[in-house]
């Protein structure tokens, strides 16, 4: 009888050392490589390939356009009804499209840069998030686990249960490799786009503090991105270019066949525009329904925060346990991370919207600086 009252205080000493251990997260990043989301824009542009083209491109374009310019400075004896001269004609036409395209290919260039710097940068700052609760979720069902461990020995807790708690930790281990997976498949998203090595490991250093994006009416957002859309004027371009062989005699080309890619890129570009406008529209709703999310999100780290001071008021007093505040302390870091990711998301829609309507991709009033998310200490 003895033996069993040593163990069940046994029991509550290791219950009482337990919950004092506090909620902290595991260094899983390098603490010597920070990276704002400013820096990883900044090396995105001096790294990526992809401005470097689009200004080759331009170039390219102009020198063809030139050249085919070159042709067209004299006319033939036969007059311009020479089919292969209305050939040079139309050559010339469509390398001035083409230049022209190619310029607003190089102007979007960057922005399509920063859309996907910023997209990435959001996603690995919500899975570092989620990986760092998971672990914390796992590290206290251990805890409960090696106090479960004592209860069963002395027949205070029933051999199913306690197997039941096992097959819990398994799932919650499951779960956290799968969070460290998606992390760590962000962070290699950053070294592509980056061109850094396998073996960089940054500190993300910014979070998003976006909580609402202001917009036109429905209706000018839509007539902005229509005007705005790559892939519309793209699909414009090409349209011009098939126009452009209408009035000429182009050899080897029948006025059939010339029809018939005439009304293929007529309809490639009215799919174009539908197809923008739909995807502004649902993402004009789906901003809408983010920052809803957010305002949500902030009134459950309010009422956490709360939670937490009474917490600490109680245990002050020796009203509750050292479990007891943990317990508040790590609902707050939740509803924190929640929030956190619920600015992550919006973040990442705008600027898919604003890449979408020709406008400002990034802002760094959306950002700042801040230390990775740490539960605090009880004390």
């Amino acid at each position: 009888m003895k033996f069993k009252k040593y163990i069940l205080t046994s029991i509550l000493c290791l219950g009482l050392v337990l919950s004092s251990v506090s909620y902290s997260y595991a260094a899983a990043i390098s603490p010597n490589n920070p990276l704002s989301i400013e820096q990883a824009l900044d090396k995105a542009y001096k790294t990526n390939p992809d401005l470097r083209k689009a200004s080759l491109s331009v170039k390219k374009a102009e020198i063809i356009r030139d050249d085919a310019a070159e042709m067209v400075t004299w006319i033939p004896t036969g007059g311009m009804v020479v089919p292969a001269y209305q050939q040079i004609m139309n050559g010339y036409e469509q390398a001035e499209i083409g230049y022209q395209t190619a310029k607003k290919a190089e102007r979007t260039a960057q922005d399509g840069i920063t859309y996907n710097v910023v997209n990435a940068y959001c996603a690995a700052v919500t899975n570092y998030n989620n990986m760092e609760i998971a672990r914390v979720k796992l590290d206290d069902a251990k805890r409960q686990l090696t106090m479960s461990s004592v209860a069963r020995a002395v027949g205070t807790l029933a051999e199913f249960e306690y197997d039941k708690a096992k097959i819990g930790i398994k799932q919650l281990e499951e779960a956290y490799e799968l969070n460290k997976a998606q992390y760590e498949g962000s962070i290699s998203n950053l070294r592509s786009l980056l061109n850094e090595s396998k073996s960089w490991q940054p500190d993300l250093s910014s979070r998003p503090i976006l909580a609402q994006y202001k917009r036109n009416e429905l209706s000018m957002e839509v007539s902005r991105g229509l005007s705005e859309s790559r892939d519309v004027w793209s699909a414009e371009a090409q349209l011009k270019v098939e126009e452009s062989q209408q009035p000429w005699v182009i050899p080897g080309l029948s006025s059939k066949m010339q029809n018939i890619n005439l009304e293929l890129a007529q309809v490639d570009y009215e799919k174009s525009k539908r197809d923008t406008r739909a995807a502004i529209e649902q993402l004009y709703y789906m901003l809408d329904a983010m920052e809803g999310q957010i305002a949500v999100a902030e009134k459950a780290y309010e009422t956490t925060v709360k939670d937490v001071k009474m917490a600490e008021l109680k245990y002050d007093l020796g009203l509750i346990a050292k479990i007891q505040l943990s317990s508040a302390q790590v609902a707050e870091q939740n509803a924190r991370i929640n929030l956190e990711n619920a600015r992550a998301g919006l973040a990442q829609y705008k600027a898919q919207y604003a890449l979408l309507t020709g406008q400002q991709v990034y802002s760094a009033d959306d950002w700042n600086d801040a230390t990775p998310v740490e539960t605090p200490n009880v004390k």
